[in-house]
């Protein structure tokens, strides 16, 4: 028995790079905000993330802006903006997958 590591593939290593490579280029092409977004979060607050489909960000915001008195809208932005590009790089990530299953 030898107490060497598993060796990986070379070709593997160049896949997941690819595949990484892949989904940050896709990543733009599925980012769905806009130059406005801040000011649509900022004006509409929750209702704006509910409607989009960000219905955990939407009871946030509600929430602190429940305890703040209003004042928390003014973090809308802040959280508009990594929603987009996180459902950006879901999307991306899952037509990566997509493209490797047809291929394999």
């Amino acid at each position: 028995m030898s107490n060497t590591a598993p060796s990986t593939s070379p070709n593997l290593i160049a896949q997941a790079q690819a595949d990484k490579a892949e989904t940050a280029l896709l990543t733009d092409t599925f980012n769905e905000s806009t130059g406005l977004t801040w000011l649509w979060s900022l004006m509409f607050g929750p209702m704006y993330f509910w409607v989009h489909g960000f219905v955990g960000r939407g009871f946030l915001l509600f929430f602190l802006c429940l305890f703040t008195f209003g004042i928390g809208l003014l973090a809308a932005p802040f959280i508009a903006y990594p929603a987009w590009k996180k459902r950006a790089r879901l999307k991306a990530e899952n037509m990566t997958a997509i493209s490797r299953a047809r291929q394999g």
